[in-house]
């Protein structure tokens, strides 16, 4: 059932040019999920729900997905998605801005996935700090911006924000004091993407 239903949302993703994990990437997700088995949830960027599907299995019993989307069609995608799965009633998915959410919602949170727009990592993160719970893991998608991360001198104007704020998030995770920090690569021949799992120390 969920094979079928994980081929729909990639055509879906492909026919509408939506970012979903690629292939290469889910034996990393999916087993950084399956071996902590978490049990309070949460994501910043639903898109089509394709990331939350694929960490459902995975939950400690009783455990539950809180999973964000700002743009409406995507929530609502998502949210068809969902219906169609045997996870739905541990799923809530809430339509609005992640970074207010964050600052907002209770937690506590032992699993965090950060995949919505990469400039706001370092606000959302910061909302999450005092409500994380000890040893939680905190992923977050595509942390090199499409390489950019990496120019030295004048940024590109339309970037410059993003890339400024996404360096004081690696500032952030750098601090050893608040968290381990681990760096993966994935690429598919096209570009590369980072994937940092920031565990939050007791």
């Amino acid at each position: 059932m969920m094979e079928a239903l994980f081929q729909d949302m990639k055509a879906c993703a492909r026919e509408r040019n939506l970012p979903i994990l690629r292939d290469s990437e889910l034996p990393l997700f999916t087993g950084i999920a399956a071996s902590c088995r978490p049990k309070h949830v949460l994501e910043i960027g639903t898109c089509i729900g394709y990331s939350a599907l694929q960490m459902a299995p995975f939950l400690a019993p009783g455990g539950t997905i809180t999973t964000i989307e700002l743009d409406r069609e995507r929530y609502d995608l998502a949210c068809q998605f969902f219906r169609r799965s045997p996870y739905e009633k541990v799923i809530t998915a809430i339509h609005g801005d992640g970074t207010a959410l964050a600052e907002q919602l209770p937690g506590p949170w032992d699993f965090v996935f950060l995949d919505g727009p990469k400039g706001q990592y370092v606000r959302q993160l910061r909302y999450l700090l005092p409500k994380l719970l000890p040893g939680a893991i905190v992923a977050a998608d595509n942390i090199d911006y499409h390489d950019m991360f990496y120019i030295e001198g004048t940024l590109p104007h339309k970037h410059r924000t993003a890339v400024t704020r996404l360096r004081e998030f690696m500032d952030l995770v750098g601090d050893r004091s608040l968290f381990e920090t681990v760096f993966f690569e994935n690429g598919d021949g096209r570009s590369e993407e980072h994937t940092s799992e920031l565990q939050s120390l007791p």
